[in-house]
């Protein structure tokens, strides 16, 4: 009988000292600084298509003794988008994380991380990764040229083009179902337009600067087709428009002095200068003179814009001669100039 007490007493005491014990280790389990805890630090979506939106609910505890404040969540790309349930999580108790995965775009294995800062000490910053295998749709697929039309420094009146292609490199047909521009930009092409895979197709824009004021251009062209990954495109258009400069011819000089005291033989040479100071080039038809001791040496010269060309002349001793030096009698040069005319109806 008295053995039956003893153990009955050794065992009720061998039960308070474990309780004890346990209550101790669980105290100092959820004793100190908060420490974060992650269900998953890698998770797989598998295989999965590329119009899929995959989710998974990462669970976030806190393992230590005071409260876990998340400060940040950030994912590595704008492909994947985070929802965090709550920020501060009590020791013991836990928050949900939702990630959401974008795979637009993608295509083959694909890998990206989300970063989690908190006031962990020993892990203020913590990485969890999402990996998928990326199964593209067919589709059409716009590739532009140029985004980018920069005319510079244009006249009043000036009609620029720009040559400009958009190339399919999807799987299926390319559609081009509309383009939107300001009236000053036109183009030729017949919509919609269809563009075979591994085709392109050339456009090209007109700029009419008699629809624009003077000053600086800032356009864009919106191009809207049927890619599924980018529905619109823009091309910008830029550029300055000053007013429109007259083609103006200056003459130098204005008196042709031949010097009889040169040591030449055969003749006695000279030049005058013509000056183009408009922005379109000019030419001159006819180079003559109304004396037959004065040979001009071109007979046809043209000049573009904002260049000078020298005619140059020579004089001929044999000839002179027989010339009147009568000092009332005048020679002249004469220049024959081509203006073009144009009819705007």
């Amino acid at each position: 009988m008295f053995q039956n007490k003893f153990f009955f007493i050794l065992l009720i005491i061998v039960v308070i000292t474990v309780s004890l014990l346990m209550v101790s280790c669980d105290q100092n389990a959820t004793s100190g600084e908060p420490k974060i805890s992650i269900s998953e630090e890698e998770w797989d979506f598998g295989r999965i298509k590329e119009d899929e939106r995959p989710e998974h609910v990462f669970t976030i505890k806190n393992t230590g003794g005071e409260e876990l404040l998340i400060n940040r969540v950030r994912a590595a790309c704008g492909c994947t988008a985070t929802m965090l349930s709550s920020d501060h999580i009590l020791p013991g108790k836990t928050a949900e994380l939702k990630a959401t995965f974008n795979p637009s775009g993608y295509e083959g294995n694909v890998k990206k991380a989300i970063y989690i800062e908190s006031n962990d000490s020993e892990s203020s910053k913590i990485k969890i990764d999402i990996i998928a295998d990326v199964e593209t749709i067919p589709a059409p697929k716009a590739f532009l040229s140029n985004a980018q039309w920069d005319f510079e420094l244009i006249s009043r009146g000036d009609t620029p083009k720009f040559d400009f292609s958009i190339e399919n490199k999807g799987e299926l047909e390319l559609i081009i179902e509309k383009i939107d521009a300001s009236e000053s930009i036109m183009n030729s092409v017949k919509l919609p337009l269809t563009i075979l895979p591994t085709e392109k197709e050339e456009i090209v824009f007109t700029f009419d600067s008699n629809k624009y004021d003077i000053g600086e251009v800032r356009e864009s062209i919106r191009i809207s087709c049927n890619d599924p990954r980018r529905k619109i495109f823009s091309l910008r258009v830029s550029g300055y428009i000053k007013e429109k400069e007259e083609p103006t011819v200056s003459i130098f000089p204005t008196l042709a002095e031949f010097k009889l005291s040169s040591d030449l033989n055969d003749g006695v040479v000279q030049k005058i200068s013509v000056q183009n100071s408009g922005d379109k080039s000019i030419k001159i038809i006819s180079v003559n003179t109304s004396a037959d001791y004065i040979m001009p040496l071109t007979t046809e010269v043209k000049i573009a814009a904002n260049e000078k060309e020298n005619i140059q002349f020579v004089l001929l001793r044999e000839n002179l001669k027989d010339k009147n030096t009568n000092k009332n009698e005048e020679d002249f040069l004469y220049l024959t100039l081509a203006i073009p005319i144009e009819i705007i109806e």
